[in-house]
Order: structure tokens, then sequence, then C-alpha cells
């Protein structure tokens, strides 16, 4: 199959955290493997004040590495099935909710066009399969988790970020005659330069300061998403882990909000 212009087929590349959904999808399951006996408390307010961290700073090595680290130790031992099952079932309450509308409808647009539509994230396939599904992706690209008898060992096989992104997609395109030079990307993170850079038509969105200082002296499209729903729903997590929790997503969305205000207005 080729495009108009003679080539091979478009791929559509998006990011996930903070580009399709304003959250984290490593991060957003704590209190449903809390209620599937995966975690306890205290791993479910290790994972809410690291979703409160990132949700306030940009995409860096350090935070990147700390969330891998703190899912490996939580899920280590844990049955595959046990968390492929809660990626699942609670995917309407603690993703659905965020998913940029505007992402949603680029992601049809890009469909309708007879583009491929790939989501290539550094959160564990095994987490994100069931949101590429729920968005009608063609292709995921995302960090593999090592399971030996149905159990996670803690070890990852393939840490999908920065060069890692790259190499992977310059091998998809490889391996299926993708025309990258005709093709798109999407992400807010100066960290996925490499990967906009890529392709012939790289999109910011709601991007970090980094990001936006490049694509606005590069004249890069920069989208803007709207924020679609509160990042801690207050119902749910007094539910799971009383008013400590609660007020600890209270304060990040404040914070948060204040945070991206100040820096739009920079």
């Amino acid at each position: 199959m080729t495009n108009e212009n003679g080539r091979g087929p478009i791929l559509a590349i998006f990011d996930l955290d903070k580009t399709i959904i304003d959250t984290s999808a490593s991060m957003a399951y704590g209190r449903p493997m809390a209620e599937r006996g995966l975690i306890g408390t205290p791993e479910v307010l290790r994972m809410m004040a690291l979703l409160g961290n990132y949700m306030l700073t940009t995409h860096t090595e350090q935070n990147m590495n700390a969330t891998k680290d703190a899912l490996l130790g939580m899920i280590r031992d844990r049955e595959e099935s046990a968390l492929r099952d809660v990626a699942q079932d609670a995917l309407q309450e603690v993703i659905t909710p965020y998913i940029y509308a505007e992402a949603r409808e680029l992601i049809i647009k890009h469909r309708e066009q007879g583009h491929h539509v790939a989501i290539v994230t550094a959160s564990p396939s095994v987490i994100v399969e069931p949101i590429v599904k729920e968005l009608g992706a063609d292709l995921l690209i995302a960090t593999e988790l090592e399971v030996k008898d149905g159990l996670f060992t803690g070890q990852v096989t393939h840490f999908n970020k920065g060069q890692a992104k790259v190499d992977k997609i310059q091998q998809l395109a490889d391996e299926h005659g993708y025309d990258l030079d005709g093709s798109f990307a999407y992400s807010d993170s100066f960290t996925d330069l490499p990967m906009l850079q890529l392709v012939g038509n790289p999109h910011a969105v709601n991007p970090d300061r980094p990001l936006r200082k490049y694509a606005t002296e590069n004249d890069w499209p920069i989208n803007r998403f709207v924020k679609p729903e509160p990042l801690f729903p207050q119902g749910a997590v007094l539910a799971s882990a009383g008013a400590t929790l609660a007020l600890l997503g209270a304060v990040a969305t404040g914070l948060a909000l204040w945070f991206r205000s100040r820096d739009e207005d920079a």
C-alpha cells in the first residue's frame, strides 16, 4: 500500500502520557490494584505521590526511572494475568475520563485518511494494551516486562524511552516500508525530541517549556488539548485510602493547575 505520493504508508505516532491522556498510565491504576490485593496502602500512597509529582513537572530521566523502579518493585512476583485483568477492568474508571477529546478526534482523523496509528510509550504494554484497543490504534511500542512462569520477575526486557523509542520506530518503518518523511508524531515532552525529529510532520502537544521553545523556534505546530477531568476524583480516593489520599490528590491537582497556568503565561 502506498500513499498519494507513491511512497509507503503513513504513520501517525502518539506519545501517551500527557499527550493522549492527562495522567500517567503506569501510576493511574493504584486504587484498583489495591482493591485486587496486588499492592497495599503504602504502595498506593507512593504511586499517588509519584503521579502528583509527575503531573507537576516535565519528563526527566530521573522521574521516568523512578516510576519504572516503583512499579517493578510493586509487581515483582505478582501474576501477569492479575495486572492484565486490572488494566482491562479499571480502564473506564481510571483512564477513559482522562483521554483528551482532541486526541481521540485526531486519531480518528488519521485513521480516516488511511494512516496507521501507533502509540509509543514508556509505560508497560501489559497496562497500555486496553488503552490501545479503546482508541482503535493499530500499533503499540511500549516497555516490556520480563515474565517467568506467569509471574513478573521485576526485570525489564525493553525500556521504551528516548533513543529506544526511535530505534523501535525505525525498525517498524524498515519492516513495513512506512514513509517517515510523510508521517506524523505528537508528544508533550522534550525528551521525545528524537522521535519528533524522525518524521516530516512533528507536533508539540501541550508542550513542556523546552519543547515549546524548540517548536516555536523551528515553526512546528503546537496543539492545545483541553484538560478533560480533575486529576484525582476525590470520592474515589476517599473510598480507597481515606482522607490522606484525598488531601494529597487535591493539593497535587491545585498545584498542577497553578504551575500549568504559570507556564502558559510565561
